[in-house]
Parts: C-alpha cells; sequence; structure tokens
C-alpha cells in the first residue's frame, strides 16, 4: 500500500505507525488520524481515582495536533530544542514508559536524553479516545550547567 494514501480513522487500512508519522512532515492538507493503541489498565486506573472512566478509550493523533507542535514546536519554530520526525516516533513510548502522568488533559512526561512532554485531551461520546494536542521536548541540565 502507498504510504502516501492518507488513513482514514473510519477504515481499516493498516498503515505502519512510522510511515504515517512521516505524513505529517509533508505539505499536504490531508486530515488523517491515527488509532495507536488502547488506553493501558494502569492509566484507566489512575483516572478512575479522578472520576474519569478511560475505559474503551483508545489513544488518537490527529493532522491537526501534529500540525500545531510542529509550528509551536518544530525546526521552523523559535523553540530551543525543536521536534524532529524522531522524536514523534517516541510517542508510544512516552505513554507505555512514562515517568509520569497527570490527568486534567493526559500529561506525560518521560526523560529519553531530553525531558518530552506529551499531552492528550480526553473526548467523550462516541468517539471515545484521547486525541493529541501538543509534544515538545527540553534539553536536561547537566550539574555543571546549572
Amino acid at each position: 500500500m502507498d504510504s502516501k494514501i492518507p488513513f482514514n480513522k473510519n477504515s481499516q487500512t493498516k498503515i505502519p505507525f512510522s510511515e504515517l508519522v512521516e505524513l505529517i512532515f509533508q505539505d499536504c492538507d490531508y486530515h488523517f488520524a491515527i488509532i495507536n493503541s488502547e488506553v493501558d489498565e494502569e492509566l484507566i486506573r489512575i483516572a478512575k481515582k479522578k472520576g474519569i472512566d478511560l475505559t474503551g478509550y483508545k489513544h488518537v493523533i490527529e493532522t491537526s495536533g501534529t500540525r500545531h507542535s510542529e509550528s509551536r514546536h518544530g525546526k521552523e519554530s523559535a523553540d530551543r530544542s525543536p521536534l524532529s520526525i524522531e522524536d514523534y516516533l517516541l510517542i508510544p513510548y512516552i505513554i507505555k514508559h512514562r515517568d509520569s502522568v497527570k490527568i486534567s488533559n493526559i500529561l506525560y512526561r518521560k526523560t529519553i536524553g531530553n525531558q518530552y512532554v506529551y499531552v492528550e485531551e480526553i473526548r467523550v461520546g462516541r468517539n471515545k479516545s484521547l486525541a493529541f494536542v501538543s509534544l515538545y521536548k527540553r534539553p536536561i541540565k547537566k550539574a555543571s550547567q546549572k
């Protein structure tokens, strides 16, 4: 299958995550969503303590969110630590192996050389999902830089 064909969230098309992430960096008007994965049991338990039931939710990445991150935190932005395609490919890892998580929007933090912050919004109703809002990274200051 040609990776240039956008993924439709209502379709059953399976395209590797890495190929879909590459579409973010192409100058196109497509709107597509990546159904990344089911919400894990630990996150469901954490959210329930806050009165939020995430049972049956999926993580979703849409081009609208990634375009926001690119304009605010990408290589063409004024951000001191601009995002690259490799950073977007870390999203599943950041979610699964988070160092911490905050529930309001869902805010994940993970240190992998830099500190990454990945934010999802909780969407209720028929399309229960945790949707991409933003991704950014900050360098970790070494003891000699403090």
